[in-house]
Order: structure tokens, then C-alpha cells, then sequence
């Protein structure tokens, strides 16, 4: 049996996942003021997320989240830019956790350690001043199920100038199938022109929030391209961290994919 299953009960229900746990197990910070993540995956993320921001090539004020959780950590580089976030997420508990946060409650988990961080990445002194712009910026956090195939719809506001999903629409996929079609139905919520930021868990069959264990639908890193490109993007770019080892992990896949892509102008 592996680490990952130890302890945990078999479940796909996302009613049983339990935010807490999740953001305790995940999101430590190290001594030395570092996110304490296996391999260095979670400063990984967080550099790759603002080069993305940092590097010119997005434009708009209006960014969607979808599948948040009960995180924000990736939202952070982006606050610099958009001023008008929205995180659209399933689960209950994730959403009360993220508005907690947003109105600055005593029981939220505490962000500040990777908001620092980040600064310090992006060469930024004043780390206060961005918690208060991420808080002003995240302007709606919504419920939202990834298979309604009339997504925009529920959101309102028309399409997006940037779309994110980080390590989401992987998790929910009951199969490549049913991930092929999330990725159509998200597509839509991006304008012509627009941007999909996507981060994705590579040949993953389960993961766990540390007290239940969730299914993981197996996807490659080309599988995951393709899809991409069948949506309507073009101009698909990825950066791949393959892990040399995953003993510890409450994940069993081999490497995680960092993506972007650009909506075509004549996609709808």
C-alpha cells in the first residue's frame, strides 16, 4: 500500500474534502522564508506565475480562477495586473475559506509568508500593499462546476481576458474524456485573444487532502497539449517539472505541467 493511502478513506466525493487539512499538509512555509514544498515545486509554480504576469504579454483587467480551493497563493503575481479577479470554485468549504481570507478573519489561513515571498521574486518591497490589492481585487468568489457546458453563462460578465486553473481540472476528470470536455467548457470562458494559464499533475491515478484519498484521471503531458489545442489555443507553451522522487507525497504521479496558451481570434 502506498504513503498515500495510509490513513485515508477511499472517497469521490468532494462533500468529505476538508479544506484545513488540506492548506496545513500543503502550503508549510520553511525557516528561511521559502514555501517547504517536494523538489521546490510550490516556488516552481510561483515563479512561473510571475513570469507569466511580468513578461508584457497579457493585457485586460478581468481574470477568472476557476477551481481555486481554498488557496490563493497563485493569484498573487496576478493581483499586481488585474484588478478584477473572480474565484469560481465547487466545493463549499473552499469558497468559505478564501472569502474568510478576503475579509481578513482571525481564523484564515495566513497567506502572508507567500505574498512575501513573491514580492521578493518580482523585486517588490511592499508586500502589505499587495495583500490589501489581492483583497480588493478578488471581487466574487463563485460556485462553479467545470462539466456545465454553459459555463459563461452562470458566471456572468461575458468572456475573460485571462483564465487560470491550477492543478483543478486534472483532479475532477473522471477520464480523458471527461477531461477533453472540461477543457472545451472552460475554453469558452477565455476571450479571442485571451489567456489560459493551466497547471496539471502528470500520470496521476489518486491524491489526498490528508484525511480522504480522491481519484486522479491518468493524463500525459502530450494528452494534455492536445487538448488544449483541440479547445481552440494556439501558441501552447509549457515548462514540465519531473520529480525524481514522490515517497512522501499525498499524490502518486511523475511531474507536474505549467501551461499557457493563447485563444485564437476566431474561436468563439
Amino acid at each position: 500500500m502506498s504513503n498515500l493511502h495510509r490513513n485515508v478513506q477511499e472517497t469521490s466525493s468532494y462533500d468529505k474534502f476538508n479544506a484545513k487539512s488540506y492548506l496545513k499538509k500543503n502550503y508549510p512555509m520553511g525557516p528561511d522564508g521559502i514555501p517547504a514544498s517536494h523538489e521546490d515545486w510550490m516556488p516552481w509554480l510561483l515563479n512561473n506565475l510571475k513570469d507569466t504576469f511580468a513578461g508584457g504579454q497579457l493585457s485586460g483587467e478581468r481574470l477568472l480562477d476557476v477551481g481555486t480551493g481554498p488557496a490563493i497563493h497563485n493569484l498573487i503575481s496576478a493581483a499586481r495586473y488585474f484588478p478584477n479577479i473572480t474565484c469560481a470554485e465547487y466545493c463549499q468549504e473552499n469558497r468559505e475559506e478564501v472569502e474568510k481570507w478576503v475579509r481578513g478573519e482571525e481564523d484564515a489561513f495566513d497567506w502572508a509568508p507567500f505574498i512575501k515571498y513573491v514580492c521578493g521574486l518580482e523585486g517588490q518591497r511592499d508586500w502589505e500593499a499587495r495583500q490589501v490589492s489581492l483583497r480588493d481585487a478578488i471581487q466574487q468568489v463563485v460556485f462553479c462546476d467545470v462539466r456545465d457546458e454553459n459555463l459563461l453563462a452562470s458566471l456572468n460578465g461575458g468572456p475573460y481576458d485571462v483564465v487560470s486553473s491550477v492543478f483543478t481540472l486534472c483532479g475532477v476528470a473522471k477520464d480523458k474524456a471527461d477531461f477533453d470536455g472540461i477543457v472545451s467548457n472552460v475554453s469558452h470562458l477565455v476571450k479571442p485573444g485571451g489567456t489560459l494559464i493551466l497547471v496539471c499533475d502528470l500520470e496521476a491515478t489518486h491524491y489526498s487532502d490528508g484525511k480522504a484519498s480522491f481519484p486522479h484521471t491518468y493524463l500525459e503531458a502530450s494528452y494534455i497539449r492536445q487538448a488544449v489545442r483541440n479547445s481552440g489555443f494556439t501558441d501552447v507553451k509549457d515548462d514540465v517539472l519531473l520529480f525524481k522522487s514522490i515517497e512522501g507525497l499525498n499524490w502518486d504521479g511523475t511531474s507536474y505541467i505549467y501551461l499557457t496558451a493563447r485563444k485564437s481570434l476566431d474561436t468563439a
